[in-house]
């Protein structure tokens, strides 16, 4: 580490120090311990720079969303085999019919500034942030209505069944919001969005530019005893390399680590003892993709488009630039979704990579070589510490379409600069980004795939706009589950014949978590999207 980059141990202590709050000394992860959860102790989790919002309503970059664990909470999560798990609702009713659910809230609760919950917040969630959402986007077109008949009761009617719905008000896309705080004003620019009031259990203390996030204990968390530490700081670490020396020094206790760096991160857990690396095992498909711009004129031919799959050398994305911790993606529904996916449909078998393919299928297309060119592609991406896989993806894909005559000119943008650009301005010809597939093609592949007239980040930008696709996806998100796979199996099959949407490689998820922590099976015990929301463990 440069003597330019700050040090953690002095940052945890002068966040903690300054917000009255109990530091440790971490260095005494391998003390013996009680068995039994007991009060007290600091966590330090690493992240990278969280931008502008901590609110998951309004943004689904990864560093909020591991954030947001800590201070918010929902009407249920999932646990690590994917079977969901009451939180704010006890409980839930669905009617015979499928149009209508009703949420059992638990009585009595409190916001982390003790202002009263009650169902006029889960409400006003809703009605409030949906337009900003990514995912509730699919929900609250079918919703006809709301109810809440009173304080501990939240009720959801459908227009048409919807065998997804329910995915849709999980904690991950659905984190509850307090209405006292943001009813009246404008949403996007409350100061909230950066010192959040939630239902989780930590509540937020301060951010410090360029340092880090301090939180202690919820004394109104729902789930009582828990938590059982203190405080929570999450710190920002840029580099990935840097959050990964942190760890191995013992100086941050949980980390999401870049894939690049599990082999090493195992190696290190084995050889110190000082923290354990967990994989997520049903984890949110998460997948490297390319949409590209259907309004160009040298894009608009489905040939093309496909041309540009079959150059690509999948396989060595997914061994270089994820160390072989992802692999090639099979067709538009994710592998994950076990029930859902037909493997009759595989890019692997069509769409191999095979640049001479590539090659005579542009020729066919009317873009013949011309004094070794064909076409010049402007090819974009975001490029941060979350996206690690940014610039070596891109350089292989650039390399992969150079070879064919594509004069590619690649720009690595700052996020926000990348976001303007692709889904407001749609001024690019082919962006890249990694996408997750959430809980169900309604939330996380649906948004890549149909008409889309807004400029909602990370939601269909390429202009791509098919009425039957849109059909089957509204009739394979209504039906019973038994019967969605032949209509998954029609998706899968338009999406490989249009191909408006490139999706190339599907990646695995894994946590560090120190070892000084009791709990940690409890704590990792999540699923999908879900992150360690620190409540779970206790120091030893």
């Amino acid at each position: 580490m440069t003597s330019s980059t700050f040090r953690r141990r002095p940052l945890l202590r002068a966040l903690a120090g300054s917000a009255g709050l109990l530091a440790l000394d971490l260095g005494t992860s391998n003390r013996a311990s009680a068995q039994t959860p007991k009060r007290g102790g600091t966590a330090v989790v690493g992240v990278s720079v969280a931008g502008a919002t901590l609110n998951t309503q309004l943004t689904s970059n990864p560093t909020p969303l591991i954030i947001a664990d800590i201070w918010a909470s929902g009407l249920f999560k999932y646990d690590k085999t994917g079977a969901k798990k009451p939180q704010i609702a006890s409980s839930w009713d669905i009617s015979a019919d499928g149009k209508t659910y009703t949420f059992h809230l638990r009585p009595n609760l409190k916001w982390s500034d003790g202002q009263p919950f009650s169902s006029a917040d889960v409400a006003f969630t809703l009605e409030a942030f949906a337009k900003y959402n990514t995912y509730l986007v699919k929900v609250v077109p079918n919703i006809d209505k709301t109810e809440t008949p009173d304080a501990n009761t939240f009720v959801v009617h459908l227009k048409e069944p919807q065998s997804s719905a329910l995915e849709g008000f999980d904690k991950e896309v659905f984190p509850l919001m307090p209405k006292h705080v943001f009813d009246g004003t404008d949403i996007p620019t409350n100061a909230a969005n950066r010192a959040p009031v939630g239902l989780g259990p930590f509540k937020f203390v301060k951010w410090e530019e360029g340092r880090g996030i301090t939180f202690e204990r919820n004394p109104y968390f729902w789930d009582q005893p828990k938590p059982y530490l203190d405080s929570v700081v999450c710190v920002f670490i840029p580099n990935v390399q840097q959050q990964q020396n942190a760890l191995y020094r013992g100086e941050i206790d949980v980390l999401r680590p870049a894939l690049p760096q599990i082999s090493r991160s195992i190696e290190q857990a084995n050889a110190k003892k000082m923290f354990e690396v967990r994989e997520v095992k049903v984890n949110a498909a998460e997948r490297l993709s390319l949409d590209v711009n259907l309004t160009r004129d040298i894009f608009n031919k489905p040939l093309v488009r496909q041309a540009l799959l079959v150059a690509i050398d999948r396989e060595r994305i997914s061994k270089d630039v994820y160390q072989g911790l992802a692999f090639p993606a099979m067709n538009a529904i994710p592998e994950q979704f076990t029930q859902l996916t037909d493997t009759s449909v595989d890019y692997n078998k069509q769409f191999a990579y095979d640049p001479a393919k590539a090659g005579k299928m542009l020729d066919e297309a009317g873009y013949p070589l011309k004094d070794g060119k064909r076409f010049t592609i402007d090819f974009t991406s975001a490029t941060n510490a979350d996206a690690f896989y940014a610039e070596p993806a891109a350089q292989i894909i650039s390399a992969n379409w150079r070879a064919l005559g594509i004069d590619v000119k690649l720009s690595l943008l700052e996020g926000q600069l990348w976001t303007d650009k692709v889904y407001k301005q749609h001024n690019y010809d082919v962006s890249m980004s990694s996408l997750t597939a959430r809980t169900d093609p309604v939330f996380g592949v649906d948004r890549s795939f149909l008409c889309n007239a807004s400029s909602v980040p990370y939601v269909n930008p390429t202009g791509y706009c098919n009425k039957e696709l849109d059909d089957i996806a509204a009739k394979a998100g209504a039906v019973p589950t038994a019967e969605r796979k032949a209509l998954y199996k029609q998706y899968e099959e338009i999406v490989a014949r249009d191909m408006p949407h490139l999706t190339l490689t599907n990646a695995k998820k894994f946590f560090a978590i120190s070892s000084r922590f009791g709990g940690i099976d409890e704590e990792m015990d999540l699923a999908f999207n879900g992150n360690p929301d620190m409540a779970q463990v206790w120091v030893k």
